[in-house]
């Protein structure tokens, strides 16, 4: 565990000391709000990867995993870690290492501001049972070389207790405040999203969320005649039928 500890600090090492002030206003808010929250199968962490630490644990982390908040703020990443299924942690250290090289080898300053980063892991509640997790991360600090080093997520249990596909993704919020992906990759390599361009997987995510196609059209910048041209190659590629058979996929794994 120290290792994949070591290796994760290095994927994130930063020469900046991060003193906490920048996002303190932001944790306050959130602090106000952790009162209120419902007991959903939900919680919101602030991740400073450059020290392994936590800025902010929401109280649902105890309702959601039924494991320690105060140890985690304590122990930070070493006592998260311990409970991640071990097949999947190696996986998530390379999911990492390439959503990092790809925000900096290939987005500006001002576009880092403006993406979400998203992937699954399974993770081992309070009573010993693996839970799978989907989570979107928004970047909220950077240190002197642009690199994200604070992290707001949003963490969610879905679907069954199966094993699900391990994918990550970097989606760009666009100029119709719409989020396209711009990174996509299935680690797992035993699933059809595999098969799916950038644009197609866009194209599935709205249909999922009620979209009629011309509004996917809108939200995407391209002709409704082009959703269709992409709604039918969908169909193709993962043997569905209709577009029902996508939405009750979509919804049951989270696929946003």
């Amino acid at each position: 565990m120290n290792e994949l500890h070591r290796t994760y600090q290095q994927i994130f090492d930063s020469n900046n000391n991060y003193d906490g002030k920048h996002v303190k206003n932001y944790i306050q808010k959130l602090e106000e709000l952790n009162s209120f929250l419902p007991p959903l199968e939900s919680f919101i962490l602030i991740t400073n990867t450059s020290n392994g630490r936590y800025e902010f644990i929401s109280n649902n982390f105890e309702k959601t995993l039924g494991l320690d908040r105060d140890k985690m703020m304590a122990e930070g990443l070493n006592y998260y870690l311990s409970f991640y299924h071990p097949d999947d942690l190696p996986i998530l250290l390379k999911v990492f290492e390439e959503l990092m090289v790809f925000t900096m080898e290939n987005l500006s300053l001002e576009e880092r501001k403006n993406v979400i980063y998203t992937w699954k892991y399974r993770v081992k509640n309070g009573k010993g049972v693996y839970k799978n997790m989907h989570v979107q991360q928004t970047p909220i600090f950077f240190d002197p070389n642009g690199r994200p080093i604070i992290g707001y997520s949003h963490n969610t249990i879905i679907g069954e207790n199966k094993p699900i596909p391990i994918i990550g993704s970097c989606k760009l919020l666009n100029n119709k405040n719409e989020y396209e992906t711009i990174f996509q990759k299935n680690y797992s390599m035993e699933h059809f999203h595999l098969e799916l361009s950038n644009r197609e997987t866009d194209v599935v995510r709205l249909m999922a969320t009620s979209n009629s196609t011309k509004k996917i059209a809108e939200k995407l910048n391209i002709s409704p005649n082009t959703v269709e041209v992409h709604r039918k190659n969908i169909l193709q590629k993962l043997d569905f039928e209709t577009t029902a058979e996508i939405i009750e996929y979509c919804n049951k794994y989270h696929f946003y």
